[in-house]
């Protein structure tokens, strides 16, 4: 295992350092401390592992990475997700949040977590893996949340190939609390084998989904999957179909599935390369790229268009706050907020 870590640009008068880290078989991580932003994944070749293909979307130039509005690889909060008509209530006081896909609110608002300096706090580096912390303070009311929040974010890759993301926090009054890493996987790659997400095969353990409206804000009702196209129970190839049909973005709940178990996994038909999810969340959203433009000044030259990333962001259900039959995203002041997601990274899903 080793590690490196360099300057590489200056964001509101505070450094913004690159954190790489390289496990014994060649598989691969950089990430940011602006919004814990993931720069790269490599995972090598099945048939010669001194090459590899990295498997996430984002941006060469960093300027592109301050601009961009599509949450690429970040940590989102203090809210992920959506909430409707961007207001919620907490101990019979409303708060109104940034409307910033109006009328509702998006992710954290005007400036989420994607969008500031997280702090490196610690780095271990052992035998089998190597550990790092980036820590951050939301000051209260920040985008209108109440409570100072002191956040950390754990990153980890280890010899096993997995890619640990663990999430903490704890505030000084009541709050509310729903974090996500938001990683744009494309597992064709960036070479010669790049395209959109067709040829993707995903499977999700979930019989239940979030039913929406059509500002993507959940009606409170959970639908069973079985015979709809939300039923990924077994493996589904993406195809043109799917994705001229809308495609997913939909909350999955995960409530009666055990916790030390692959809740979701996902491979490239034509690579091989893919990953496998576990997580301790209550539900996981599956996003298909559905509403990505048409032209980004992508990684490696190449043009990222609609539908060429998928996302699986272990949270809490959308909009909690506003809906009683969901898992609370009430963090009380002094208790300490968890979140854990598993990444395990393969090459030999063919």
């Amino acid at each position: 295992m080793k590690y490196n870590i360099s300057k590489l640009s200056n964001y509101h008068d505070l450094d913004v350092d690159v954190i790489e880290i390289e496990n014994s078989n060649n598989y691969k991580i950089k990430f940011y401390t602006l919004g814990g932003y993931m720069h790269e994944v490599h995972i090598p070749k099945f048939d010669d592992p001194s090459q590899t293909e990295d498997v996430l979307l984002g941006y060469d130039n960093f300027e592109d990475v301050l601009e961009s509005k599509d949450y690429f690889n970040s940590i989102i909060g203090r809210v992920c997700n959506r909430i409707g008509n961007s207001k919620f209530t907490l101990n019979n006081k409303e708060y109104n949040l940034f409307s910033n896909t109006p009328p509702d609110h998006l992710h954290g608002g005007k400036e989420g977590f994607n969008k500031k300096i997280w702090k490196i706090e610690d780095i271990q580096n052992e035998k089998d893996f190597v550990r790092c912390t980036l820590s951050y303070l939301s000051k209260n009311m920040e985008e209108n949340y109440p409570g100072n929040l002191e956040c950390k974010v754990v990153y980890e890759l280890n010899n096993n190939n997995e890619i640990l993301i663990t999430i903490y926090a704890t505030s000084d009054s009541d709050t509310i609390v729903n974090m996500t890493n938001h990683n744009y996987w494309n597992f064709h790659g960036h070479d010669s084998c790049y395209q959109d997400i067709t040829k993707h095969s995903l499977k999700i353990n979930s019989n239940i989904v979030c039913e929406t409206n059509h500002r993507s804000i959940p009606t409170g009702k959970l639908i069973d999957v079985k015979g709809t196209k939300f039923d990924l129970n077994d493996y589904f190839m993406i195809d043109k179909n799917f994705l001229d049909d809308g495609g997913i973005d939909n909350h999955y709940s995960l409530q009666d599935i055990p916790r030390n178990v692959s809740i979701a996994s996902v491979f490239s038909n034509i690579t091989g390369m893919g990953a496998e999810y576990s997580t301790n969340q209550p539900g996981i959203q599956f996003y298909s790229g559905n509403m990505m433009q048409n032209n980004y000044n992508g990684k490696y030259n190449k043009n990222y268009g609609l539908q060429h990333g998928l996302c699986l962001e272990t949270q809490n259900f959308p909009d909690a706050i506003n809906q009683e039959n969901f898992p609370s995203p009430i963090l009380r002041k002094g208790e300490n907020y968890k979140s854990f997601t598993k990444i395990k990274l393969r090459n030999n899903f063919l």
